[in-house]
């Protein structure tokens, strides 16, 4: 039996953004220093290029994601508490029929047998509604937080001149992404840009 975690899978979240607003940089001229505007660093060095970013990082490094995410684990505590104390019954009926059974007669042991399938159902039911009322409530905080940092995430690449950006897991897992150098992970400084407008709150 698996147990039942609330989590944030953040890096299944694939955010690959387009922005074919942003204006191709002037090309300087022969033999002439490149235009001003072509010449102003974001700071990160993926300015007109791809950049990728961890979202991964989002569960831990977004204070108000974090704030949400932990608050719904506090919620569901007792619920997850209730599932694993029915789940070591069921481990210790097990346990009892295979090192007791054959000092029992046939009628108790057939009795415990009867005991760990009742609970071994029951504990099947709860947990299927657990995790069903997880995933629920985890889309219900979790969404509307995820739906700004998609538009922060806009704001940020079209200030930066960022053409592309690619979700680091994601890309590495389907083996799109194979080299990135240093200065085009933007996970750091992005976070900590978000973080500084969405303050957390409580």
């Amino acid at each position: 039996m698996k147990r039942i975690l609330i989590a944030v899978a953040v890096s299944a979240v694939t955010m690959m953004t387009a922005l074919s607003q942003t204006p191709t940089p002037a090309r300087p001229a022969a033999g002439g220093a490149a235009p001003a505007a072509a010449t102003q660093a974001g700071g990160l060095g993926a300015e007109g290029k791809v950049a990728y970013i961890n979202t991964a990082q989002f569960r831990v490094g977004i204070n108000e994601l974090k704030v949400r995410l932990d608050a719904l684990n506090g919620e569901f505590e007792p619920k997850k508490k209730e599932i694993q104390a029915l789940e070591e019954e069921v481990n210790n009926l097990k346990n009892k029929i295979q090192s007791q059974g054959s000092t029992v007669s046939v009628q108790v042991r057939n009795q415990w047998v009867e005991d760990a399938t009742e609970k071994e159902k029951t504990l099947k039911r709860r947990a299927e509604d657990y995790e069903a009322l997880g995933q629920k409530r985890l889309g219900e905080v979790s969404q509307p937080v995820y739906e700004k940092v998609g538009k922060f995430l806009e704001q940020y690449c079209t200030q930066r001149g960022i053409v592309l950006v690619l979700e680091g897991g994601a890309a590495q897992q389907a083996g799109v992404l194979i080299f990135a150098a240093p200065a085009t992970d933007i996970t750091e400084d992005f976070i900590k840009e978000y973080n500084k407008v969405n303050p957390a709150g409580k």
